[in-house]
């Protein structure tokens, strides 16, 4: 019966310890994205929106920051679907991959472009850049998931062109976390 109670305080101070070190560690090892001086589930501004006629906007990807990837990241990519687009089949906004490991974050307005890093997918449009939103009038706010992969990839291990379909099944095995963040639009 001594001996149960001496060994007590032991199990208690080693509780503490680890109860100590374990938010510790999942802080360390969070691996998140965000918008810059956005929270979560807003709505995108009309700059974001496309730019082709009727839709409002003037194409901006938007600004893109996170902290780095686990141990054995050697690329991002980012992904941009809406599930409410094409009356709930699903829409592609955005696909770029290749991204080197030392990047952390993207400029708004650089989806557009292909001077940027990496390498574009195609997008629902059938093109390889940033296509913003542009719900039917009338629906209500679609949501865009912006999805962040940190791949144990070669920025040059996957081709150019993908579409997301493709792009999801060739890192099968090769995504070591993922992060996302949600916006929405409506007209």
């Amino acid at each position: 019966m001594t001996r149960l109670t001496s060994l007590k305080p032991w199990l208690a101070a080693l509780a503490v310890a680890f109860c100590v070190q374990m938010p510790a560690q999942a802080a360390k090892e969070a691996f998140t994205l965000n918008i810059p001086g956005v929270s979560d589930d807003r709505l995108f501004t009309s700059a974001a929106a496309s730019d082709a006629q009727g839709c409002g906007g003037h194409n901006v990807s938007p600004a893109l920051a996170w902290n780095a990837g686990p141990a054995g990241t050697q690329s991002y990519a980012v992904v941009m679907h809406d599930p409410d687009g094409q009356k709930g089949q699903g829409s592609d906004h955005w696909l770029h991959y290749g991204i080197k490991a030392s990047t952390h974050q993207i400029p708004a307005g650089v989806g557009a472009k292909s001077a940027f890093e990496g390498m574009g997918g195609t997008n629902s449009k059938g093109t390889t850049g940033y296509v913003g939103p542009c719900p039917p009038v009338g629906d209500s706010a679609h949501h865009y998931i912006i999805q962040l992969y940190a791949l144990d990839l070669a920025p040059d291990a996957l081709p150019a062109g993908l579409t997301r379909a493709q792009f999801l099944e060739k890192i099968k095995g090769h995504v070591l976390r993922n992060s996302s963040v949600v916006r929405r639009y409506h007209r």
